[in-house]
């Protein structure tokens, strides 16, 4: 009996959240072995913070899922809340599917990351890598981070978190079957162009184009200690094949690489740099800090004409070869 009553509470609440979803939040790849796509789920805020679920207060949600589910910890408290109306803050929505992560405000989107098997494959590579110099004895759940990371792509979640209403009348959701808009591949030809390859010694010493800081510490006299990296960070970056971690923005956002393999990209177009730049605006309602709103209107919707690259080189290990500088950008 007491099982037949949990089946039978359980059943509308499920009901009652997925009728809270909007569209699916997938666009996985259906042929692999494994997918799972879910509808959007809609989170609503009340005036105190204190989240709800197609209307479900979070004692309710919790006795219906038999205390699995507490929402009154997720509460971020009425100075937020008061705080996100304030800013003409409506709802905000985290989408993750196959192509990558996303972020919208308002419907406008926002920098996210843009996510390929062949990046995924990279970010467990880097896991195995670095765990042992940054999280010695997990070495062995990078490893299995590595086995599940591919996965990441054959799942489909949204969640949406709606702030109270302040009388202004309602933005929409965005529509998940709207196609995206086309961005550029590469910036202008009218964009600025930077490209900086830092070299660091077997000592963790840092040089430019071969002038190294030692040398700038004894021609002007100044301390540039904090531009150095331990020697023994060094050490471990060359015994485990780290030759180089690259960067470099593009015309719809910022590329990233470790050796010759690409990272997630972050990706913000145009129209994005347009939305970020007037959210941050929106965010921004400190007094003391008002002349970085003007610098953000400024240049911020700009930056997808700005060719710069960054890499930070490390010597090669004894014996191996050197591995050229990703982006075809030289060695």
């Amino acid at each position: 009996m007491k099982f037949a009553k949990r089946v039978s509470l359980l059943i509308p609440a499920l009901a009652l959240m997925l009728s809270a979803c909007g569209a699916p939040a997938a666009e996985v790849d259906r042929n692999s072995d494994f997918f799972l796509a879910l509808p959007r789920i809609e989170v609503a805020l009340d005036d105190n913070g204190t989240p709800s679920i197609a209307g479900l207060s979070p004692d309710m949600i919790r006795t219906l899922t038999f205390g699995t589910l507490d929402l009154s910890q997720f509460a971020i408290g009425k100075d937020w809340v008061d705080y996100l109306k304030s800013t003409g803050v409506q709802h905000i929505e985290l989408a993750f599917h196959g192509k990558g992560a996303f972020i919208y405000a308002n419907g406008k989107q926002l920098p996210s990351i843009r996510l390929s098997e062949e990046s995924l494959s990279t970010v467990g590579d880097v896991a195995e890598t670095v765990t042992g110099m940054f999280a010695p004895g997990y070495e062995g759940y990078a490893s299995l981070a590595k086995r599940f990371l591919p996965l990441a792509r054959s799942l489909g979640l949204g969640l949406v978190i709606r702030v109270p209403s302040t009388g202004a009348p309602e933005i929409p959701l965005r529509d998940p079957k709207a196609p995206a808009p086309a961005a550029p591949a590469t910036p202008g030809d009218d964009s600025v162009q930077v490209r900086v390859v830092i070299d660091y010694d077997q000592n963790g010493v840092p040089s430019v184009a071969g002038i190294s800081v030692s040398e700038l510490e004894q021609m002007f006299g100044v301390d540039l200690t904090m531009l150095k990296l331990d020697p023994a960070f060094t050490r471990a970056m060359i015994d485990r094949g780290i030759q180089h971690v690259s960067m470099r923005s593009e015309g719809d956002g910022l590329a990233l690489a470790f050796n010759d393999k690409p990272l997630p990209n972050l990706v913000c177009d145009d129209n994005c740099l347009k939305n970020t730049s007037e959210v941050i605006v929106a965010l921004n309602t400190y007094p003391e800090f008002s002349q970085i709103n003007e610098l953000v209107k400024m240049f911020g919707p700009t930056l997808s004409s700005v060719n710069a690259e960054l890499a930070l080189r490390f010597p090669p290990a004894p014996g191996s070869q050197r591995i050229p500088l990703p982006f075809g950008s030289g060695n």
